[in-house]
């Protein structure tokens, strides 16, 4: 039997560790978005959720530097690719954890404290700064109501985009501090 059938080939086995990092950091992205969701009502948990989500950057490139150094050599095409699917395998599954929260989990709660923070009345006077000649209640009205309207399905469609966007500004500059340097042989 050929031995080379058994073997996985080099885009086999890094789509397979893209997928498993890509779990690790998909759980940093779903706890930021967790606690930036209970962050509407306690704003601490919201900073707690932003320096867990930025976590999930040094995360990424321990785990690409842990590919590199056990597992195959990494050179800088190949760590772009490991870093963005991983980054996009995050997405995929942050977005899915996202539509469940919007469709069984929140009930309303993101539309009241939007309508909440948007009452208030510094808000309110900013806004009309900011838009001024405009009718500004109308306006936010119209906003809420658009929301209110916004299926679950679709906010995850929306939100798939931005996480989707979001990979693929990362994924450079992780793989950037994570490819195997070309050594320089000493004479």
């Amino acid at each position: 039997m050929n031995e080379q059938n058994h073997t996985p080939s080099a885009a086999q086995q890094t789509r397979a560790y893209a997928g498993y990092y890509g779990l690790w950091v998909g759980a940093c992205w779903i706890a930021c978005f967790s606690l930036f969701m209970a962050g509407l009502t306690q704003p601490l948990l919201s900073n707690v959720g932003l320096l867990v989500g930025l976590a999930s950057l040094p995360l990424a490139v321990w785990l690409l530097r842990g590919f590199r150094d056990h597992v195959a050599p990494l050179p800088l095409r190949r760590a772009w690719y490991l870093a963005w699917m991983t980054f996009g395998a995050a997405a995929l599954l942050c977005t899915a954890a996202q539509y469940i929260y919007f469709a069984y989990i929140d009930g309303g709660h993101l539309m009241r404290a939007y309508t909440d923070m948007l009452q208030q009345p510094e808000v309110h006077d900013m806004l009309q700064q900011m838009l001024s000649g405009q009718d500004v209640d109308a306006l936010t009205s119209q906003a809420l109501d658009a929301f209110a309207s916004t299926p679950p399905s679709e906010l995850a469609i929306q939100f798939l985009f931005w996480n989707i966007l979001l990979a693929t500004v990362v994924a450079f500059p992780t793989a950037l501090f994570s490819f195997s340097r070309p050594t320089t042989p000493k004479p």
